[in-house]
């Protein structure tokens, strides 16, 4: 199940050495869950405020976070899905590779591993232990199948 969400490349296209089409193809691989998920471990190098899901990889590139792969494999490898480092890497040629831990906090990747390994169960008792700190609204508005899940262990 893919969602309706669109890459929209920023008008400066030669910042962006990846594919276009590449990231297109992606950007349509993607579910709404990974989208969320990508947005999360970028929100320490892209602002909350300009952070959409619809325009995730435009913020990206705006950014010079897609001169090369490394950071978008990153971002793939954490969240799974190998088989779009295998597209990414197949429509991007030989571009240099740098490290995207430089960019890429430990920090969110770790929340996002936790939170990718918590059982229904687990987020119940979490939310439970949270309840006094966030208040009633905000953890109603997390489900077992919540894209806030990795924000929610920033609480503890």
């Amino acid at each position: 199940m893919c969602i309706h969400h669109s890459f929209q490349p920023c008008s400066n296209r030669s910042r962006s050495t990846i594919n276009i089409q590449t990231l297109l193809d992606i950007n349509n691989e993607l579910e709404s869950s990974e989208v969320a998920a990508l947005c999360f471990l970028c929100s320490d190098v892209v602002s909350r405020k300009h952070l959409e899901e619809v325009k995730l990889f435009s913020r990206l590139s705006e950014k010079g976070l897609l001169e090369n792969n490394t950071f978008l494999k990153e971002l793939l490898r954490t969240i799974h899905r190998e088989d779009l480092i295998i597209r990414l890497e197949a429509g991007s040629g030989n571009l240099e590779e740098t490290d995207a831990r430089r960019v890429l906090s430990n920090f969110r990747i770790m929340l996002y591993k936790i939170y990718d390994d918590m059982t229904v169960d687990g987020l119940a008792s979490m939310k439970l232990l949270l309840k006094s700190k966030l208040g009633n609204r905000h953890l109603d508005h997390c489900k077992s199948g919540c894209n806030d899940g990795p924000t929610l262990l920033c609480h503890l």
